[in-house]
């Protein structure tokens, strides 16, 4: 019955994923059972929006580079995969940076209309440099703006530079509102390389990774096959997320104070790629089974603390 409700682009599935989000992290906050106060209340239903933007961001990337089928299967796996962030931490940071980055990407994708490239390309650096400040690592997905511009926009020199200006705008403003609210610079924090893999030492931890593990290579295995039937201009609109995966999971690798928060980032490339395998599954009862399994497991993650 889901899969049938998400096999068609509808406006009312807009309201069901956001539903979901809300619905996964209520059940976290249940399950987690700690006591709120009201200015915690009001950041946590403030994470929500954001996360409820996010969708939103993401359907309209989607929808707008015809990077899946006339359905609604990418906002749902993206909302699903939300729920390992709700039932393991709390970071502000985190969601904000990852709502930058999704309206970065919106701007890198949409390259490839060639309408207004310089505009583009200064702002998907400006948004990746506001993602760089609530989560340093952020900045490496300006090599995905770097690709887009080679496919896209590599024929003039000026658009190479255009970032830099970007960089140089924000670290102004920064900088500048830091010494007039707090007489200092600007500091970046977790600035570190870590390549400890501690966080391993969880058997959540690695039962959630082995699962994206698996979705991933599924994903990637039937990726070629299905390119092969996208037009030629979707079919770098692919690269370009296939970059922004390796982005995330080499962000989450030398990101210090791991956790499985942070796969945050790979949500949208992901849940996008899986779309594009989980679509052409030709048998509709094998659809639903992978589609529940997908939803028990993402809410069992949300109150599993092992």
């Amino acid at each position: 019955m889901i899969t049938a409700i998400f096999n068609k682009s509808k406006p009312i599935n807009l309201v069901l994923v956001s539903l979901i989000l809300v619905f996964g992290f209520f059940l976290a906050q249940i399950f987690q059972a700690e006591s709120i106060n009201t200015s915690a209340i009001f950041s946590k239903l403030g994470m929500v929006c954001i996360a409820v933007l996010s969708v939103l961001i993401v359907d309209f990337i989607v929808k707008k580079n015809a990077l899946s089928g006339q359905n609604s299967f990418v906002i749902l796996f993206f909302s699903l995969f939300f729920f390992y962030f709700w039932g393991r931490v709390d970071d502000y940071n985190l969601v904000l940076a990852n709502l930058f980055v999704l309206m970065a990407l919106r701007k890198i994708i949409s390259l490839k209309s060639q309408l207004a490239i310089t505009k583009k390309i200064f702002d998907a650096a400006f948004w990746i440099c506001i993602a760089s400040l609530f989560h340093f690592w952020a900045i490496l997905f300006l090599v995905a703006l770097y690709v887009g511009i080679t496919i896209y926009a590599s024929n003039h020199y000026r658009n190479w530079l255009v970032p830099f200006i970007s960089f140089f705008v924000v670290f102004m403003i920064v900088n500048a509102f830091e010494l007039v609210m707090n007489n200092h610079f600007f500091q970046f924090y977790n600035t570190k390389i870590a390549t400890d893999l501690q966080f391993l030492n969880s058997n959540y931890n690695l039962s959630v990774l082995a699962l994206f593990f698996m979705i991933l290579l599924v994903s990637l295995a039937f990726l070629p096959s299905r390119i092969r039937l996208k037009l030629q201009k979707n079919k770098l609109s692919y690269l370009i997320l296939v970059v922004t995966l390796i982005i995330a999971i080499l962000l989450v690798s030398i990101s210090p104070n791991k956790s499985v928060s942070m796969l945050i980032f790979l949500y949208f490339p992901l849940a996008t790629l899986f779309t594009s395998f989980y679509e052409k599954i030709p048998k509709p009862w094998l659809q639903s089974v992978l589609l529940y399994s997908i939803m028990i497991a993402s809410v069992i993650g949300c109150f599993i603390t092992v």
